[in-house]
């Protein structure tokens, strides 16, 4: 109400697993021992039924929460890397920055796209990943353009002989800054994102019908034994096989 100083509630409940960002402002957080400034720099994580007391300095604070909810069986389907037993409090990192970016880009009709990027996040919380020093707001954005450009690169032109090299000129980066750079902010190098979008064409192509050498080299394997290697690493199937049972299907 205007004129009425906020008060926090002495204690809170969470009604589930969530991410929360903070995007304005800071606050105080305890769940047991000393209370924990949140700021932008850091992330706080809530699991089912967790108890937690929050404390702003302003009487009219202005801070602002973005949250990202999951249900049971999404976390439960990630449990075994993902650790929830750490500090709800935890610092942020560039990809985790990246990923808040992306999602706050995502209008109502992207489902799928909000869901994978979600499912990205909830796997950012992984035991043992990196943290480097924080980008600044506007040099993430830099980046973030450079990377998305790159993807976009790939999504176009995957069936081409495309090079790190390549990759790295067309997104006006230096090659192993743009390597690192991309790594650190997609979650996986250039290469491993080039070999997935292909292998999804790929498998698309031989669900259609199409023979498994015609399709290796469409999709930009230069190799039969690599490609049917990569492939059965990826799906659990020989291409051959899918490709029968694709067949099949249409019949």
């Amino acid at each position: 109400m205007p004129g009425v100083a906020h008060r926090d509630p002495d204690r809170e409940r969470a009604d589930g697993h969530a991410v929360n960002f903070v995007e304005t402002g800071s606050f105080l957080v305890r769940t047991t021992g000393p209370w924990r400034e949140i700021a932008r720099e850091c992330l706080f994580v809530t699991t089912p039924a967790m108890e937690f007391s929050c404390a702003h300095h302003e009487d009219h604070p202005a801070d602002c929460c973005f949250s990202v909810s999951y249900s049971d069986e999404a976390v439960e389907s990630a449990r075994s890397a993902v650790i929830f037993a750490e500090s709800p409090v935890r610092p942020l990192t560039n990809r985790q920055a990246f990923l808040h970016r992306a999602l706050r880009g995502c209008a109502p009709g992207d489902a799928a796209r909000t869901e994978a990027l979600a499912g990205a996040l909830l796997w950012s919380l992984s035991a043992g990943a990196a943290r480097q020093a924080l980008f600044r707001a506007d040099r993430l954005a830099w980046y973030a353009a450079r990377v998305d450009r790159a993807k976009a690169l790939i999504e176009a032109r995957y069936a081409e002989p495309l090079s790190l090299t390549t990759m790295a000129r067309e997104s006006g980066m230096s090659v192993f800054h743009f390597a690192r750079i991309f790594g650190e902010l997609e979650g996986r190098p250039p290469h491993r994102f080039l070999a997935e979008v292909r292998l999804a064409h790929a498998h698309a192509r031989l669900c259609d019908g199409a023979g498994v050498t015609d399709t290796c080299f469409a999709v930009g394997f230069g190799s039969l034994s690599h490609f049917a290697t990569t492939f059965r690493r990826r799906y659990g199937s020989r291409p051959s096989d899918i490709r029968r049972n694709g067949s099949r299907a249409d019949h």
